[in-house]
């Protein structure tokens, strides 16, 4: 058994916009280096994806995906320096989330959940 954890950035209202998925999608559009590609990969729509990446660049108010549209060379993306750097941080933070919570998971949960269960006198 092992305890699982979730985090996202949100508004002052706490509505999220910045999570494990979309996450994924700007590590791989930096991977990829194309917003349709990296969409494939995700099973995601292009459209969907692309509204991911404008949800997120708005709440933030600044961009961190640079564009080059199609044409006879073909479109790229790539995450910008500002980005980068923030996904590095969200990536660290999540991280050492789930390695804190899975220490005070053995530490406190797991010995309880181990024991036999007692019968009710």
């Amino acid at each position: 058994m092992q305890l699982n954890i979730k985090i996202w950035l949100g508004d002052e209202k706490e509505h999220g916009f910045l999570g494990e998925g979309r996450y994924r999608l700007f590590r791989e559009i930096e991977r990829t280096g194309s917003l349709a590609q990296a969409a494939e990969k995700l099973s995601l729509s292009y459209r969907k994806a692309w509204g991911d990446v404008r949800a997120v660049e708005s709440r933030l108010g600044f961009q961190l995906v640079n564009r080059r549209r199609g044409g006879s060379l073909g479109g790229a993306s790539t995450l910008n320096e500002r980005g980068k750097k923030l996904l590095e941080a969200y990536g660290r933070i999540q991280s050492n989330l789930h390695k804190q919570a899975q220490r005070q998971f053995k530490q406190k949960l797991e010995p309880l959940l181990s024991q036999k269960k007692q019968k009710n006198p």
